[in-house]
């Protein structure tokens, strides 16, 4: 006979209630509690039944890992190849929850309510990939199935289940960083303020230690806007105006570092793998996009459980490259 739930429960010393709340509901169990639960586990051979599970709970077994149709903006990061990795290492953090759990995942792309809707009546409950807009936070007013909105959400949403980053701290850690570096005139690059409130508001949290800080803005992607950003930038670096230089996102510094010679500090955002292998000091802010998705998983998986979670600020950190 094979491994069952109170055999781990006995292993680990705990309860067979214990054991079924670090698979179903990581969340509500301390991380050195399920730690023993999973090695007890992992001793014995045990693997939850998700298909027995699934008919305790008399739902589908299922949750929905949803993201909506960008393609009409004039500007998406999602949208650029450049920014597949952060999609692993998101799609990652919801696997280390649910691999622990009775849950299985699958993935949807939709663009209207109605599609949404559709989704709702196949899953017992719904993860969204990156809910930056009020409109696509509007789209989920007529889902009753439990649901967690991630990551760029405002931060006067009125979605009691939602995870996301805190792009204005992460704007000041960008500053904190070039004020460390003896920094006195900086210039922020970025791009799209009217329309990608992320942006607006990392500039907002810059501003608050530079609030006379040099600011350029471009169309970052497009390599003939970078190409005249470059030309500004290096005249702005050869006469000593700016001090250092800070960029709305990774992708935004490196276009621009390709085309100029400057040894200033500098900073960007999202820590991507170009930041990673970067051959010089560099700094990047990573919004631990592993960990906000990890945490999105914790609090479905508690909302399917019964539990009412507030809303969950996974704050960015500053790192910086290993030549420093």
């Amino acid at each position: 006979m094979g491994a069952t739930r109170n055999s781990v429960a006995n292993k680990a010393g705990v309860s067979s209630a214990t054991v079924s709340r670090v698979y179903n509901n990581p969340g509500k169990v301390s991380p050195s509690l399920a730690k023993r639960v999973l090695e007890a586990a992992r001793e014995l051979g045990y693997e939850p039944n998700s298909a027995a599970a699934t008919l305790r709970r008399s739902g589908t077994g299922t949750i929905a890992f949803v993201q909506f149709r960008k393609e009409e903006r004039p500007y998406y990061w999602g949208n650029l190849d450049s920014f597949d990795w952060f999609f692993g290492r998101a799609i990652k953090g919801v696997q280390e929850v649910l691999a622990k759990s009775s849950w299985q995942m699958r993935f949807y792309t939709v663009e209207t309510q109605r599609e949404l809707e559709a989704i709702a009546m196949r899953c017992d409950g719904i993860l969204a990939y990156d809910v930056d807009t009020q409109e696509e936070e509007a789209l989920f007013s007529s889902i009753s199935i439990p649901y967690v909105l991630a990551h760029h959400l405002a931060g006067n949403t009125e979605t009691e289940s939602c995870v996301r980053t805190d792009n204005r701290y992460g704007g000041t850690l960008q500053a904190q960083y070039l004020r460390d570096c003896g920094v006195l005139r900086p210039l922020y690059i970025t791009g799209y303020l009217e329309s990608v409130v992320p942006h607006a508001d990392r500039l907002a949290g810059f501003k608050e230690y530079y609030p006379d800080a040099l600011v350029l803005s471009t169309e970052i992607g497009e390599t003939c806007a970078m190409e005249s950003l470059a030309q500004r930038v290096q005249e702005l670096v050869d006469t000593k105006t700016i001090d250092g230089i800070a960029a709305v996102n990774d992708i935004a510094l490196f276009s621009l570092l390709l085309r100029i010679k400057t040894d200033l500090p500098k900073v960007g955002y999202d820590a991507s793998p170009l930041f990673g292998v970067y051959p010089a000091p560099i700094a990047s802010i990573d919004i631990q996009s592993g960990e906000l998705y990890r945490r999105a998983a914790e609090k479905l998986l508690g909302l399917l459980a019964g539990n009412r979670p507030d809303c969950t600020t996974v704050l960015p950190k500053l790192v910086r490259s290993l030549l420093q």
